[in-house]
């Protein structure tokens, strides 16, 4: 009887430390290794609308699928010995969205891909937008022969979420001109008259024009600002090469944008600034 309740005393305890072990090992490995549902976790759970997106998460799904900005070209123009022009055109695949402000790199390369100097910058994009980045007469040693463009990822809350009823400021440039200049101290100019034809006042339109070769290679860049530009106006503009284009330019384009996710960019009057149509947050100052 003594061996009997020995044996069995014995099976209770070792039941009972199997038990504790096992219980220890379940809460180590759960405290270690798993982790619960979250909106990060690239699994559809919680009552989540979408991966990781909707429901409890702060993101909606929409938001979640935005594209980044895509780049189309990047040329850089040699001036002369160490500088240099540095042009791109990027776009918004996002027909709803657009961003206030970004930040790029223009990242200048030698004959061996070996990096020579980097150009940061910062600019705006509206909902399927197209337009160009430039960088005028940057320093850099001499040897690069071309560039390549990083723009930063913004995060999907930087991104603004316009109406449906949203439409381009209509903002426009005609009487395109551009000629090479003789007996002067500026080589070339390109000139035109932009006309603010949208029902608001703005304080700065940006104006970018890129001259081309035959072959649609990219022989110069400049850049402009008009000032002050009320609703229904008409503003004429021109902008000056003091280094040579030699070759032939065979066309050119002039594109003219505004920034109407920012609020001081609404010129006051009668004291209260226009109003844009943005949803959700307020336009980033």
């Amino acid at each position: 009887m003594k061996i009997d309740y020995r044996l069995r005393k014995q099976i209770v305890i070792g039941t009972i430390l199997a038990a504790i072990i096992l219980l220890v090992g379940f809460w180590i490995y759960f405290s270690a290794f798993h982790q619960g549902a979250t909106c990060f976790d690239n699994n559809q759970n919680q009552k989540e609308e979408g991966v990781d997106c909707g429901g409890p998460c702060e993101i909606s799904c929409e938001r979640a699928t935005l594209k980044d900005i895509q780049t189309e070209w990047v040329e850089v123009i040699r001036l002369k010995t160490g500088v240099y022009d540095l042009a791109a055109k990027v776009q918004n695949p996002n027909p709803n969205y657009g961003l206030s402000r970004f930040y790029y790199t223009f990242k200048l390369l030698d004959v061996n891909d070996a990096l020579v100097k980097e150009q940061a910058g910062d600019s705006f994009i509206l909902p399927g937008q197209t337009k160009y980045l430039i960088a005028g007469s940057v320093p850099a040693s001499e040897g690069v022969v071309r560039a390549e463009l990083v723009i930063k990822s913004p995060t999907k809350t930087d991104w603004q979420k316009l109406n449906q009823q949203y439409q381009q400021p209509d903002i426009y440039v005609f009487d395109k001109q551009f000629s090479f200049l003789e007996g002067q101290t500026a080589l070339a100019r390109a000139a035109g008259t932009v006309k603010n034809s949208s029902h608001f006042d703005f304080d700065r339109i940006y104006v970018s024009i890129i001259l081309f070769g035959s072959q649609k290679q990219v022989l110069g860049v400049n850049q402009t600002q008009v000032w002050t530009v009320l609703s229904g106006e008409e503003r004429y503009f021109s902008a000056l090469w003091f280094t040579p284009i030699n070759e032939p330019v065979a066309f050119f384009d002039i594109m003219a944008e505004t920034n109407p996710l920012v609020v001081d960019n609404f010129l006051i009057r009668f004291g209260e600034a226009e109003k844009f149509q943005a949803q959700g947050a307020s336009p980033a100052p």
